[in-house]
């Protein structure tokens, strides 16, 4: 009998616990918010048991310190906020719904989304030169980023490139463009994952070329690696044949082959003569019937390094440039990238001292270092110092995958490995970048000429009657052959 009374009131504690159990207000759950509008949003989530009614709270802080809230039916799962305030530029929104019985609340957890962007008006340019321009738009709400789609026709689609904006600023310059062409160009606003309408397409035309010139930098290698003077005659050659105007020479030679160097590299159909004040095997030629030399020389950076300039004049438009001619010291390991950054430090400096008055610039050569590396301590102080790689300036790039260093092997090697570069001041426009090699059917052509591709770029320096100002910093999107589309809003993530 008393274990049957025991039993019994087990048994009714546990329907007691289960009745109180099944009487507990839970929180929502599967909480999810979908954008319509800049001002509107749709907050969703799966009911409570036995509840009088939810309240959503949305705010712009996770804290929801600053915040609206709106009650909403216990029969609904479900709300259209049609009033939230957008912001310029667009922020994150966050929100909360809670489940009330009886002043008893429990909240689910707290969310974000982000509205939509608005549309983008009052879109035109402002400036255009030979190879670029500059545009400029209305403050768009809720827009932290814009996509900018650059195509040679109005349905953006021929040619087409879009790129993102790094920051929420409503202008945009861009260059890199042919000259004398026709473009059109749209603007859509960008907030998180939330993409905006995309502008009317606007068109424009870029001026006249007045003066451009091919310049190049190639490592060619010529005391540490032998039968220099032969491949020096194809280095040579190649040079000429691709019409280069105006290039640098790292490891030519010093005291033992720097003559060769001269006489192979001088003449030729482009009729290059070596600019004076190179030393130590770094070289310039140029072709005198573009260029005028004003003045040369070259100064120590540091471990046993060395660095060439020349200071020259376009004949066409009397703009005055420095050439420099660079090799950085070798090595992957940190130790290698401290001392390529101690002589970039002197390089420029020295480099300040010499052009006082701030003339355009041209740096190109062996940098040994590149952003595949780890650490690329030249390419934060060239970009630090207001310089940009020609590389990045233009559509127009051919063999960039293509490692500018190699042996002398016949394999080419391809991850994008580039250790010799061009880098110029914002005054030059750059047309086309391009990676000169001799291939055939895959391979290296023999005999390989040298353990270095030479690097090259058609960039210009125009007389001065327009000045664009630097390039808007963007991101590169995804090539798709079509205007961009505007796809569906998406559920808000979880947090």
């Amino acid at each position: 009998m008393l274990v049957s009374v025991l039993l019994l009131g087990a048994l009714g504690g546990g329907l007691a616990m289960t009745y109180a159990e099944q009487d507990r207000l839970e929180a929502p759950t599967a909480v999810s918010a979908k954008p319509l509008s800049p001002n509107s949003v749709q907050i969703g989530w799966a009911g409570s048991e036995n509840v009088d009614s939810y309240v959503v709270t949305v705010g712009q802080d996770r804290a929801l310190t600053t915040a609206v809230s709106t009650e909403v039916p216990a029969t609904g799962t479900k709300v259209t906020l049609t009033d939230v305030a957008p912001t310029t530029p667009g922020t994150d929104r966050f929100f909360r719904v809670d489940a009330v019985r009886d002043g008893e609340v429990r909240s689910s957890r707290t969310a974000r989304f982000a509205l939509v962007p608005g549309p983008v008006r009052g879109v035109k340019v402002t400036a255009a030169s030979a190879g670029g321009f500059r545009a400029e738009w209305k403050p768009v709400d809720n827009a932290r980023q814009f996509d900018i789609t650059i195509a040679r026709n109005k349905s953006l689609t021929k040619a087409a490139s879009t790129v993102r904006t790094v920051g929420g600023a409503t202008e945009l310059v861009s260059k890199g463009l042919q000259p004398a062409t026709k473009y059109w160009f749209g603007v859509r606003g960008v907030n998180g994952d939330q993409i905006g309408e995309p502008s009317k397409p606007v068109a424009f035309r870029t001026g006249v070329r007045e003066s451009s010139f091919r310049v190049a930098t190639w490592n060619v290698c010529s005391e540490k690696c032998s039968g220099y003077a032969g491949r020096a005659r194809t280095m040579a050659q190649f040079l000429n044949a691709n019409e280069v105007d105006i290039f640098g020479l790292q490891e030519a030679g010093g005291v033992r082959v720097g003559a060769v160097t001269n006489s192979i590299f001088s003449g030729g159909s482009q009729g290059f003569v070596r600019a004076d004040g190179g030393a130590k095997a770094r070289y310039i030629f140029y072709r005198p019937e573009l260029f005028e030399q004003l003045s040369g020389g070259s100064f120590d950076i540091g471990d046993g390094r060395d660095t060439t300039w020349a200071k020259f004049r376009v004949r066409t438009t009397d703009r005055v440039f420095y050439f420099v001619d660079v090799h950085l010291d070798n090595g992957k390991d940190k130790a290698a990238n401290a001392r390529r950054a101690r002589e970039t430090d002197r390089m420029l400096a020295q480099m300040a001292l010499i052009n006082d008055t701030d003339k355009p610039m041209i740096y190109a050569g062996d940098f040994n270092s590149g952003t595949h590396r780890p650490e690329d301590a030249p390419g934060v102080k060239m970009r630090a110092a207001g310089l940009a790689n020609a590389r990045l300036l233009t559509r127009d790039v051919t063999n960039a995958r293509i490692n500018s260093g190699h042996t002398f092997s016949t394999s080419v090697l391809a991850s994008g490995a580039l250790i010799d570069h061009v880098w110029v001041t914002p005054d030059f426009e750059v047309d086309s970048w391009s990676q000169l090699v001799r291939i055939t059917n895959g391979r290296y052509t023999t005999p390989v000429v040298s353990d270095h591709n030479a690097i090259s770029a058609v960039v210009a320096l125009d007389a001065r009657s327009v000045s664009l100002g630097a390039p808007t910093p963007t991101q590169p999107l995804p090539a798709t052959g079509t205007a961009p589309a505007t796809p569906t809003a998406p559920t808000a993530p979880a947090p």
